[in-house]
């Protein structure tokens, strides 16, 4: 199978979504990702499921925002939520296609063009649909300009990781997952100058491998998975961070970058720290967050080995481990602040509890 597209295709719809006979499988897909939809349509039909293909058109889109058509734009139509409560699987694949322009849209705008989504998740949780998002649709030209990137390399990276299924995963997921969660420390070094101290003590963990499992389908959000995929994420509220954390890989939120990220911490606290770009951005949303800000509070170790600096999913890069800062209900835990900061180091190794669990990079 030498197309790309047709190997991630098989990949999220037989293995990783595991897609059935006669189930109907609903593919929404915008101007610039309509290329990739037909392996999906026709890996539908080889395993005997009904496909549906919804279209959204990026000119006639922004046509309606700049007509102000916003709150129309936000809101499903019957024949959707019909579509929604009939359907097994669903694929969508991101857009618009200018995230910058979406990015530069006034907050309010922005928030009433995806005013349906509370009721997409109500319908599709009521309606026990299991799903997947094709990040392959975020890496885009104009984006990519945003980030220094060659947009078709980005793309290819997208769809090389995306092959890589849950099976290929899960089992070093599990055992991640288990020795976060039973350990009572875990210990991160470098040779960049980092070696930090956590207490895992309370710590809840879960993982994406791209798959949707009987717990995943009870979460509020569980039932949509992404593609590419592969992390362990662990909430870590009451633990107590001692040492030094170098950033040494690229941490991409919405449009801005951060990197350079040199955080020392003392009794679980943020005594020192530093930022290299978007270091700007961090001190304004850092000195105007309350209490809480100064804890690292959440921790996550990838597990796909075809990613490298690929945002907006860095942070799966196999044995990358991402810190971050403030807010962590997300993960399952409990601080819950209007401040996230994060930090990413790669190529490093993790100790729980003295045991190995990545070593130079590799999860073991």
């Amino acid at each position: 199978m030498a197309d790309p597209a047709a190997r991630v295709a098989r990949t999220v719809l037989a293995e990783n979504l595991k897609v059935q006979k006669g189930e109907s499988v609903l593919i929404e897909a915008w101007t610039h990702t309509l290329p990739l939809v037909p392996a999906f349509v026709r890996e539908a039909r080889r395993l005997g499921a009904r496909p549906t293909v919804l279209y959204e058109d990026e000119a006639a889109w922004w046509d309606a925002v700049e007509a102000g058509q916003t709150k129309v734009l936000g809101r499903l139509s019957d024949a959707e939520r019909s579509a929604i409560k009939n359907a097994d699987v669903y694929i969508y694949f991101w857009g618009p296609e200018d995230r910058p322009r979406v990015a530069g849209l006034p907050d309010a705008v922005q928030e009433e063009v995806v005013g349906f989504n509370e009721e997409w998740y109500r319908l599709a949780h009521k309606a026990g649909l299991r799903g997947c998002r094709m990040q392959v649709g975020l890496a885009t030209p104009p984006q990519a300009k945003i980030f220094g990137m060659d947009a078709k390399k980005w793309q290819a990276q997208m769809l090389e990781a995306g092959s890589i299924g849950a099976g290929k995963m899960r089992a070093k997921a599990e055992r991640v997952r288990k020795a976060l969660e039973e350990g009572s420390e875990l210990r991160l070094q470098h040779p960049n100058g980092t070696d930090l101290t956590l207490r895992l003590k309370g710590v809840h963990a879960r993982y994406d491998v791209g798959a949707v499992g009987p717990a995943d389908m009870k979460r509020r959000y569980g039932m949509m998975t992404n593609n590419p995929s592969g992390q362990v994420i662990a909430a870590i509220d009451r633990s107590k961070a001692e040492g030094t954390f170098v950033a040494n890989r690229p941490v991409f939120i919405g449009p801005n970058r951060f990197d350079g990220a040199q955080w020392t911490f003392e009794a679980g606290k943020l005594v020192r720290h530093s930022m290299g770009s978007g270091s700007e951005i961090f001190e304004k949303q850092f000195s105007s967050a309350p209490k809480g800000r100064e804890k690292l509070a959440f921790i996550s170790i990838g597990l796909n080995p075809k990613v490298r600096e690929l945002p907006p999913l860095e942070d799966t890069e196999e044995g990358a481990v991402l810190a971050g800062l403030g807010n962590n209900t997300g993960f399952g835990g409990t601080l819950k602040i209007p401040f996230q900061g994060f930090g990413m180091v790669g190529g490093g190794t993790v100790e729980i509890d003295g045991k190995t669990v990545v070593r130079r990079g590799k999860v073991l």
